[in-house]
């Protein structure tokens, strides 16, 4: 009897190994700005969208010893998450969204998101960034502005899907969030409206 529960605990032990190594994370990414309110944008409309450059088809690896299997992948259209809340910010500037002929047109390009750890082992580093290059079109003159914001997690343990999202989102509402502070772009816009 003690040699068939042994065996019975090893197979669900494996059982329980196999669906680790197999679970992929998917993460839904909306991220939020906070923009001050201003006139920059006062009768005048607009047209944004986000466009997904990022390489592959995934942010990452949380890393441990199924790190090939345990990835972290988009589970939303990134690129309808980018368009509302480049809305959001734009909005806040007292623009007017169109859908199309608009007085302003702009297009964010997610150049970088990642949430990735280098270590096959066992997880503890995550490398995490986010990149956005922005180009703003009024008439015949482009601005284009690059934002970029990076950081180091620490676990103890392999995050939980939750914790992974947090970090995420995070990252790209703060390079969003640089982009309408950019003293420069506000300057353009100011200078060709």
């Amino acid at each position: 009897m003690k040699k068939v529960f042994t065996i019975l605990a090893a197979a669900a032990a494996a059982v329980m190994l196999a669906a680790c190594a197999h679970s992929p994370v998917q993460v839904v990414v909306q991220p939020q700005v906070n923009v001050p309110a201003d006139t920059i944008g006062s009768g005048y409309t607009v047209s944004a969208r986000g466009v997904n450059q990022l390489p592959g088809g995934g942010l990452g690896s949380l890393g441990g010893i199924y790190a090939d299997s345990s990835n972290v992948r988009l589970g939303n259209d990134i690129e309808q998450s980018l368009q509302t809340a480049l809305y959001q910010g734009l909005e806040s500037w007292s623009f007017r969204p169109v859908n199309s002929g608009a007085d302003v047109e702009v297009v964010a390009n997610l150049t970088d998101l990642r949430y990735d750890s280098p270590n096959k082992l066992y997880t503890t580093k995550v490398d995490t960034g986010a990149g956005i290059q922005l180009q703003v079109t009024v008439g015949g003159a482009t601005f284009f502005g690059n934002y970029a914001t990076s950081g180091k997690d620490r676990n103890l343990i392999k995050p939980s899907r939750e914790e992974v999202q947090s970090s995420v989102n995070r990252l790209l509402s703060a390079t969003l969030q640089r982009a309408f502070e950019d003293e420069k772009l506000k300057a353009f816009l100011r200078q060709h409206l």
